[in-house]
């Protein structure tokens, strides 16, 4: 097997015969997924960094990894020995990918990319910077080839996603784009977004690791709908139900032949972060089309759940939080008896109690089951060959979630394996401050997701301590388990409004020793209206216990642990008549209030 280095220089002998002088390579598939199929983990395969997030920039001399502060200790293990430099997002000093090829390379070089794996957006700042020094561009695939053994393009079995549980037709949604499309002024929009082709269409499948996707593009017109797909991974009663809610099937790969051969005279809504550059310039290049430049229609339309879902989104959560029991009872029982416990072991007890749940369809991304120094990397995976071992002492942080017909969670809880240090309780019950803070938050609507964040944050500021992620993100419905375009984070301006689902995940990462997170999900909810305008509040959807075991009560206030307790007795009063006796007993123990 090649190492990173070596495919680094086949790719640099590549570039030198194209006559390319820089290539990028993204962590994108032609959808802009956050997780992208196999066949399309260029960045992991010349790189060696398995991060979900990340860009690959290689010259002739140099080469380099941008990634943000989720993966900084990761990036940097993973890339030792690769001759890669990491580049670290957002700390100061650090130039972007952009700059930096812009300063490597001299006036009338090239720079090379594949061009369905960036959006229109990216390539359009690129051009605008690049213009300054006359770089040149083309749009090639340089991977292909030198990419042994590559994975196949998935082809999974396409499945309906009931209304019972999306709450209105794929007939409704798209009058509901038709609608907003005449608002703006426009005839059609292309949509390109895996999860918003999926509740669209309200159709499924299982093309992505872990969230319920088909590759397939959508094109919504005043008269026409379309699904751009591969028909023979479509069964007949899927086609049927397409086809009676005027949905035209035509095949995947058409998609650029389509907007290329548009005959007559339309305006189209177009969003340069949700579409690829190679779709992009098919609509700018066609006489017929009037590109303009607007938000993603479906994004928009899709984060503000409708009652169905917010009650499904409920009824997820209730077996969720079940399974949850099931997997901490069994976990605690093997620690106590003096097995051996690995994360390993962790996240396989998650799965199995998780498919033991009616009409779950596996997990919602790869449980982080991180043990004392392992958390400190945000989005560390063990797997069944590397992984630590448990040990009666420090902290366990656990992130996992499910995939259910009726919603998608996602959890964290940090435990207490037995003692701690002073250092790790008072950084536990300070994240806990922030959690309820949150939690608790009333904020007038208008608000965005930047105002909010700073209110999370605040009780770890006071102390110096910062964490280098969002504090929270939206979660699909039976989608994917983040979702937008609202979160949680100082630079978000997305206006929260109800129904939109956010969690809640303020966190510690000590590198070195320890990382501890709360993650729970909430749902915005009305709060009160009066002469100084509507008020909005969240309401907190996971149900599981918080470790009250590592919490210095005299760091909180009296409202802080009467918010403790009775939303631990919630978990408890509400998932207790559900469990086994043995389970209500582990659910009884770690929901006892605690003494202020």
């Amino acid at each position: 097997m090649q190492t990173a280095a070596e495919r680094i220089a086949s790719l640099r002998a590549a570039m030198k015969s194209a006559g390319v002088q820089a290539y990028i390579i993204p962590s994108a598939d032609p959808h802009l997924s956050e997780y992208s199929p196999a066949h399309w983990e260029a960045r992991k395969y010349f790189s060696g960094f398995t991060g979900s997030a990340g860009t690959l920039v290689v010259t002739q001399n140099k080469s380099g990894l941008w990634t943000d502060g989720r993966y900084f200790i990761q990036a940097e293990q993973q890339l030792k020995g690769s001759g890669i430099t990491l580049y670290r997002m957002g700390v100061k000093g650090v130039p972007s990918y952009i700059q930096f090829v812009h300063d490597e390379l001299s006036r009338g070089e090239t720079v090379s990319f594949d061009g369905r794996l960036f959006s229109a957006k990216d390539v359009h700042s690129m051009k605008n910077l690049f213009s300054e020094k006359d770089i040149e561009f083309k749009q090639a695939d340089l991977v292909s080839s030198l990419w042994e053994n590559r994975p196949p393009v998935p082809h999974t079995k396409v499945f309906l996603h009931n209304a019972k549980f999306a709450g209105r037709t794929c007939t409704e949604k798209i009058n509901d784009v038709r609608a907003e499309l005449k608002k703006h002024k426009a005839d059609g929009q292309i949509f390109a977004r895996l999860d918003c082709v999926a509740w669209l269409m309200n159709i499924r499948a299982d093309d992505v690791l872990d969230s319920p996707f088909a590759l397939a593009y959508a094109a919504v017109f005043q008269d026409t709908a379309y699904l751009f797909i591969d028909s023979s991974r479509v069964p007949a009663e899927v086609a049927e139900n397409l086809k009676e809610n005027g949905v035209t099937l035509r095949g995947y790969d058409e998609i650029t032949d389509f907007l290329s051969s548009i005959s007559k005279r339309v305006t189209v809504l177009a969003d340069p972060e949700g579409i690829s550059y190679a779709i992009y310039s098919a609509l700018e290049q066609n006489p017929n089309v009037t590109v303009k430049n607007g938000s993603d229609i479906v994004t928009n339309l899709k984060s503000i759940k409708n009652e169905t879902e917010i009650k499904g989104i409920h009824n997820a959560h209730l077996r969720d939080g079940c399974a949850m029991v099931e997997a901490y009872t069994k976990l605690e029982k093997m620690l106590n008896s003096g097995k051996p416990v690995t994360e390993w072991t962790v996240c396989e007890l998650l799965k199995d109690a998780r498919a033991h749940q009616s009409g779950n369809h596996g997990v919602s991304f790869e449980t982080i089951a991180a043990y004392r120094a392992n958390a400190a990397m945000m989005h560390y995976e063990p797997t069944a060959e590397h992984n630590s071992k448990l040990e009666r002492k420090g902290f366990l942080l656990v992130d996992s979630g499910g995939q259910y017909p009726d919603g998608t969670t996602d959890i964290t809880r940090t435990y207490a394996l037995g003692p701690v240090t002073h250092e790790e309780a008072e950084s536990y019950t300070w994240v806990l401050k922030c959690h309820i803070a949150l939690a608790t938050a009333v904020f007038l609507e208008g608000c965005t997701g930047g105002n909010i964040d700073i209110i999370c944050r605040e009780p770890l500021w006071k102390h110096y301590i910062d964490y280098r992620c969002g504090t929270g993100h939206g979660v699909g419905m039976f989608g994917g388990v983040h979702e937008g375009p609202q979160n949680l984070r100082c630079s978000n301006n997305v206006v929260f409004h109800k129904g939109m689902t956010m969690t809640n995940e303020p966190g510690v990462y000590v590198d070195g020793k320890f990382g501890i997170r709360t993650e729970n999900l909430m749902v915005v909810d009305d709060a009160f209206e009066n002469e100084y305008g509507k008020f909005l509040k969240f309401e907190t959807v996971t149900l599981f216990p918080i470790d009250t075991a590592p919490v210095l009560p005299e760091l909180l206030t009296k409202d802080e642990i009467k918010w403790l307790n009775d939303y631990n007795q919630h978990v408890y009063d509400t998932l207790a008549p559900l469990v086994s006796d043995e389970e209500r007993g582990w659910l009884m123990r770690h929901t006892r209030p605690l003494k202020g």
